[in-house]
């Protein structure tokens, strides 16, 4: 199997200032396909670099509101209104973009409780799914680390597994971000096989620094892939590290892993 690499531009070729330039600059190094944030204010010009690039959008992240909502609105009770309106929003532009994934964020817990957060949560990702299933699009659930982002709510494999079965929806699926899973439970393998059934996109990262794959830390790349590879995965995988230099040199990477972009 040829495992395939998208840029994540929210980390990559961060030199540009606007998402419309990392577009250009991801594909002039070889990249065929990109994940973005949301592109508030340049929607049309980051149309504009899809099309002159040819480049593929793999992933988009759901749009953000106020501060409060900086992470997401799904799980924060009182504001469901807030996230209607912003999936909406993010699947006209991704059906624009002919991007068939969207990453719905969760949020951070301030003053509610967590049994206020998960109900919120579930009832809000049963409306998405609904949606979602209507316009051929996959949403994506993703646990988060509490040592990068303490306060948020999706912050649990298991607690993810349980929300994905009792939404029960074909749409909505498991992000797998290689460098959150290790933080929050390792055992990489057994995890693999865990959770193959709700995989629906996958993310790379060294830990604890979240740098280029091949930088020494916990994890041993050539397994992982090798991993990915058993797992039968054919979608793009995530480039969602902090080059330690720029982003073109931090590419050697590949090279050493005998893969390709």
């Amino acid at each position: 199997m040829v495992l395939k690499f998208a840029a994540n531009l929210n980390f990559l070729f961060t030199e540009a200032s606007t998402i419309a330039e990392r577009i250009h600059l991801a594909h002039r190094a070889g990249f065929r396909a990109v994940e973005i944030p949301f592109p508030r204010s340049e929607e049309e010009q980051v149309a504009k670099a899809k099309q002159e690039t040819g480049i593929q959008i793999a992933l988009m992240n759901v749009a953000l509101g106020t501060e409060e909502m900086s992470l997401g609105s799904s799980s924060l009770p009182g504001a469901e209104n807030h996230f209607k309106t912003h999936l909406n929003e993010t699947i006209a532009l991704a059906k624009k973009l002919q991007c068939s994934k969207i990453h719905i964020m969760a949020g951070l817990v301030k003053t509610s409780t967590i049994e206020q957060h998960l109900k919120t949560y579930q009832t809000n990702l049963k409306y998405a799914a609904g949606i979602l299933e209507k316009e051929n699009i996959v949403g994506l659930i993703e646990p988060i680390n509490r040592y990068s982002v303490p306060s948020y709510f999706m912050n649990s494999y298991e607690v993810a597994c349980n929300v994905l079965a009792s939404v029960n929806s074909k749409n909505l699926r498991l992000m797998l971000d290689i460098f959150h899973l290790q933080l929050i439970r390792g055992n990489v393998t057994h995890a693999f096989e865990d959770l193959s059934d709700l995989i629906g996109h996958i993310q790379i990262a060294q830990v604890p620094n979240r740098h280029e794959p091949d930088h020494v830390g916990e994890l041993n790349y050539e397994y992982v892939f090798e991993l990915i590879e058993k797992l039968n995965y054919n979608d793009w995988i995530g480039c969602e590290y902090k080059p330690r230099s720029n982003t073109t040199e931090g590419l050697q990477w590949l090279a050493k892993y005998g893969l390709k972009l």
